[in-house]
């Protein structure tokens, strides 16, 4: 039992949902009242919320997804595709975590946030990939709900008040959704094409795959931008975020200028740091 239980925690694609863990976790802490101690008891059940919501939400699309899977050489391996894992034990756990994190905010109260959730999973489970993944390359536009909800769920696990910051950094995480996986998709289009999964890169050319990708980056700092001139930072934060940007626009360029592989995997490899760092400078601003 001990050896499966690191196979089916990798099972839960945490390299997938830690980062968005991690913005779910920011967001509970930008909501905490100082005064009062007991917020951070509710950061912890957000965190571990949000984590079995998420992991559960991976389990369950590593399911539905299991027979593109077979099909790419980059995921070959996973263990549905190996059997190591049963599609059966693979749904299992991923309701049952899924049921838990709805649980856990359910039972402390946590109405607004337990709705969120459940729509989160809906989102990335039903609508992108059971439904429009296999059909449409607009699919991660309409999927991008999912990712930006961890923000939301962490500021109404805490804070029942209402705010425009937490609905301005889940605007980021989803206008970052379609830079994260486009880039990386564009890389491995080949393997995308031959499961017959209709990514942007594989329906679009090179040449207008990069522009809309490279497009996505300038919107995401863009709405890097935006809380700015709302008034909810200071100048350490324009500052700060400009010099952040300005990797992510280089990588952008380049991939337009090139619009190879190369240069659309050094853009996807900065996009999750670059989201992991706005994130953290926000924190930044709030305790410091």
């Amino acid at each position: 039992m001990k050896k499966k239980i690191p196979l089916y925690f990798k099972y839960t694609k945490p390299k997938v949902w830690s980062l968005l863990v991690f913005v779910g976790a920011a967001g509970a802490m930008l909501a905490i009242d100082r005064s009062s101690p007991s917020d951070w008891f509710f950061v912890l059940l957000a965190v571990i919320s949000l984590s079995a919501g998420a992991a559960g939400s991976e389990s369950v699309t590593n399911v539905i997804d299991r027979d593109i899977d077979a099909k790419m050489a980059r995921t070959r391996n996973r263990p549905l595709v190996t059997g190591n894992i049963l599609p059966r034990n693979g749904l299992l756990l991923g309701l049952s975590l899924i049921i838990l994190s709805v649980f856990l905010l359910t039972l402390f109260g946590k109405f607004l946030a337990a709705s969120l959730i459940s729509l989160g999973i809906a989102d990335n489970v039903v609508v992108y990939s059971l439904l429009l993944k296999r059909r449409t390359p607009w699919s991660v536009i309409l999927g991008g709900f999912s990712g930006g909800v961890p923000v939301l769920v962490g500021w109404y696990t805490v804070t029942s008040s209402f705010s425009v910051l937490p609905w301005l950094l889940f605007t980021l995480v989803v206008v970052w959704i379609p830079v994260h996986i486009w880039s990386l998709a564009y890389r491995y289009r080949d393997d995308y094409e031959k499961a017959g999964v209709p990514m942007l890169p594989v329906v679009y050319s090179e040449k207008i795959s990069s522009a809309c990708i490279s497009f996505s980056a300038i919107l995401l700092v863009a709405f890097s931008i935006i809380p700015y001139f709302l008034g909810e930072n200071s100048t350490a934060y324009i500052l700060v975020v400009a010099v952040l940007s300005a990797p992510l626009l280089i990588f952008a360029a380049l991939f337009v200028k090139e619009h190879n592989q190369k240069s659309s995997f050094n853009l996807f490899k900065y996009s999750s740091p670059y989201l992991a760092m706005v994130f953290t400078l926000f924190l930044i601003l709030k305790f410091v």
